[in-house]
């Protein structure tokens, strides 16, 4: 491992050397810079930056990751620039370069509170975002308020159940699955922090305040070099930095969930301090409202630190803790059944120096997630997950191009349980590695994204080596209006989740390590897509997939209650068709998502005790969602604003339980001992996953109302959860014999006060 990570420094070493070895030629001048948000310093990427010359010379380049953009081969001479964003108040200067010059020029946008709506679709729309390939969805802030909440403030996590591809055990459990994916198999940032359970146990929330996000890039396949430890989707969400000017906040009181947030300059214009609360009450006010108990405490505390330590370089700091405790079971008992916890702190510095040809940015994060489940006496669980993490990363501009390279270094510690008599399994792991990409605009209409990553394991497990590469084709340019685009990469996973098929829909997970000396689950992921802008407010954008599966981890329990045998390794694969039609205009905007998919695992087929037995076992594993259908429409007519949704997915697989019974030793006949004995509970179990529940759909509708006073605004909220009070089943208590069903049709009032 010391050999790795001191190959990995003279790589880095040798990368930066032979940078500094690339002058810009003394005929020419360069500059450089960082485009940010002036209220909160959030870096903006694809703004547009542009040069022109006096005689109407045009050098232009939209902005990268954080925001940063490089002009090159500048003829010395006086300049125009100017930097446009929608949303955002242009920026323009005037500037003279001297031959040779090199600058270094951050620009600060401020916010446009006159922006036409009209003029806001038609920009975001535009086909010349080079993020806009396959596999890929970005997520602003704006496109959050869409969704219909019991609530009046946005959550991401509802949002991104209206993507097809992403399918949910339902309304709670707090697990998505994406393209065939387990909930495992996702990677969630929050300011680079991953976070091991990122939703609440009721599903439409995130474990973070959805006011603060920035943007959301969602990899539902397809990601690159950068990311790694997962195989199935990234999802990297970037949250506001607070206001540096002025004291702002709001607070929020709805029967789900209420929320406090403030945002304090501590040193104008330089460092910002951001802050959230938030807290369910619908356990405490159910009982009146819906006249049942709903048995649901959540809530989390976000804090994030921002500072300019000078005009080049930064500092952020981010602190989530988030807790959910939920009796599923919706029993009479006081006690709570479901409990998780997470905590997660990072730090990022960001440099961009004036005499080194790239942009430098260091993060260290820790994070730890510690859950316990109690279906019944006999049967408890609980895992407990600690990693610490450090990555630098290098971005060397190149005009419309630019390259990336990474080191980064991690362990991570797992204690766990399945059972009441089991023993605990404690083990530790430790990772680190390299990656290299890059993204090159090669023509106007071609755009070409390789990268490798290359990661070493502990327990014998070796090392990986996962090429990736994403493409995009724009027949008619960057204003075109239909784009192909293409993604292939090899993906490995050392975390692995441990989950029981005894239960229908299994709230728990146990995150575990990878046996030792074992294969690691590996994935392949081919997608292709198009995206095409059929009318001046009509979208449609198509993908299909396939993604072959491989070491999967598959636990085997015992015909003993929730005994586990062994983790035996499967095979699979996962592919689909995603279709989404999109039509937005200043006073509406649709999208209906359509997801058709299959997914299958096989291993060799074995009896309870885990013996080997002749012949292979096949089976749909229970996040095989084959169709499921979205539906959502907002029509905005100031001050109101109407919301309304559908969702439609058929049944998820299941074992089907036969019953219970008593299971007797007998080690000597001649023992009458043997009359007395109280036997092991055990379970009989019909074929893995042979059933399936029965579809799962649902209506929520809200409208709300704006009032814009001298000092707040005032928004009112009403609303509907399961409108028509389908009875969707979760759970099924096998113990008791009883259903458990999803929320019901649940009504609320919300008010949220933000001053100005």
């Amino acid at each position: 491992m010391k050999y790795c990570f001191r190959t990995l420094y003279g790589m880095a070493l040798a990368f930066l050397v032979a940078s500094t070895a690339l002058p810009a030629a003394a005929q020419f001048a360069t500059l450089r810079g960082q485009v940010v948000a002036a209220s909160d310093g959030t870096p903006l990427q694809g703004v547009n930056v542009a040069l022109t010359g006096p005689d109407g010379q045009l050098i232009g380049v939209g902005t990268g990751a954080e925001g940063l953009f490089v002009l090159r081969r500048i003829t010395p001479g006086t300049y125009t620039l100017e930097a446009r964003f929608i949303g955002f108040i242009p920026h323009t200067d005037t500037l003279t370069f001297a031959f040779g010059e090199r600058r270094t020029l951050n620009i600060e946008l401020a916010e446009d509170a006159t922006v036409l709506g009209e003029m806001t679709v038609e920009d975001e729309r535009a086909g010349s975002d080079v993020r806009a390939i396959a596999g890929l969805e970005t997520i602003r802030a704006g496109d959050l308020a869409r969704v219909p909440m019991p609530g009046v403030a946005p959550d991401l996590a509802a949002y991104l159940l209206t993507l097809p591809g992403i399918v949910s055990t339902g309304d709670q459990g707090g697990q998505l699955f994406v393209r065939g994916g387990t909930a495992t198999q996702n990677l969630v940032l929050i300011d680079g922090i991953p976070l091991y359970q990122p939703f609440h146990i009721v599903g439409f929330y995130a474990a973070f305040p959805g006011n603060l996000v920035s943007y959301a890039d969602v990899y539902a396949g397809g990601f690159g070099a950068r990311y790694g430890g997962r195989i199935s989707s990234v999802v990297d969400v970037a949250m506001r930095n607070g206001n540096k000017r002025r004291v702002v906040g709001s607070a929020s009181l709805a029967p789900f969930l209420s929320t406090v947030h403030l945002e304090v300059p501590v040193e104008p214009e330089k460092v910002s301090l951001v802050a959230s609360v938030r807290e369910s009450v619908i356990e405490r006010v159910s009982p009146d409202l819906l006249g049942e108990r709903l048995p649901f405490r959540f809530g989390d505390r976000f804090v994030k630190l921002h500072a300019f330590l000078n005009r080049t370089s930064n500092f952020s700091a981010t602190m989530i803790h988030s807790f959910d405790e939920g009796d599923i079971q919706a029993s009479d008992e006081t006690t709570q059944q479901s409990t998780w916890s997470n905590f997660a702190l990072g730090g990022r510095y960001f440099f961009l120096p004036d005499d080194f040809p790239a942009a430098v940015q260091l993060s260290v994060y820790g994070t730890r997630l510690l859950s316990e489940y109690s279906l019944a006496e006999i049967e408890e669980r609980r895992s407990d997950v600690q990693s610490y993490n450090m990555e630098i990363a290098f971005t060397y501009l190149l005009g419309d191009s630019q390259v990336n390279i990474g080191m980064f270094a991690g362990s991570s510690l797992f204690n766990y349980r399945l059972e009441r008599l089991n023993l605990e399994t404690k083990r530790d792991v430790s990772s680190g590695g390299l990656y290299l990409s890059t993204g090159l605009q090669l023509t106007p209409t071609w755009f070409i994204e390789p990268g490798l990553r290359m990661q070493s394991f502990t327990s014998g497990i070796g090392t990986a080596f996962d090429p990736r590469v994403r493409i995009r084709f724009q027949p008619g340019g960057p204003t075109g209006r239909t784009s192909f685009s293409a993604a292939w990469g090899i993906y490995h996973q050392q975390i692995i989740g441990i989950t029981n098929d005894q239960s229908v829909t299994d709230v728990f997970t146990a995150w575990a390590p990878a046996p030792k000396n074992s294969r690691l689950p590996k994935a392949q992921h081919y997608i292709l897509g198009v995206r095409s802008r059929l009318l001046p407010w009509l979208d449609l954008s198509l993908e299909g997939y396939y993604k072959p599966l491989t070491n999967i981890f598959f636990p085997r329990f015992s015909d003993r209650v929730n005994r586990l045998v062994a983790l035996e390794q499967a095979d699979g694969k996962a592919q689909g068709v995603d279709v989404r039609l999109e039509a937005g205009q200043a006073w509406f905007f649709g999208e209906i998502g359509y997801s058709l998919s299959y997914v299958e695992y096989e291993m060799p087929r074995a009896g309870f005790d885990g013996t080997r037995l002749t012949g292979t076992e096949r089976f749909n594993p229970p996040h095989d969602r084959r169709h499921q259908l979205n539906v959502l429409a907002q029509v905005h007519r100031a001050p109101y604003t109407f919301s309304v949704r559908w969702q439609f997915g058929s049944g998820l697989p299941f074992t089907q339980i036969n019953g219970f019974y008593n299971r007797y030793f007998v080690l000597d006949p001649d023992d009458e001992d043997f009359f007395t004995q109280e036997g092991q509970l055990s379970v009989s179990r019909a074929e893995r996953y042979a059933e399936r529940l029965p579809p799962y759909h649902r209506l929520d509708v809200s409208a709300e109302r704006v009032f814009d006073l001298s000092y707040a605004v005032l928004t009112l909220q009403a609303g509907v959860i399961n409108a028509y009070d389908r009875a969707n089943i979760f759970d099924y208590n096998a113990f008791e014999n009883r259903r458990i069903n999803q929320l019901p049709l649940i009504p609320s009032v919300g008010l949220r006060v933000e001053v100005k």
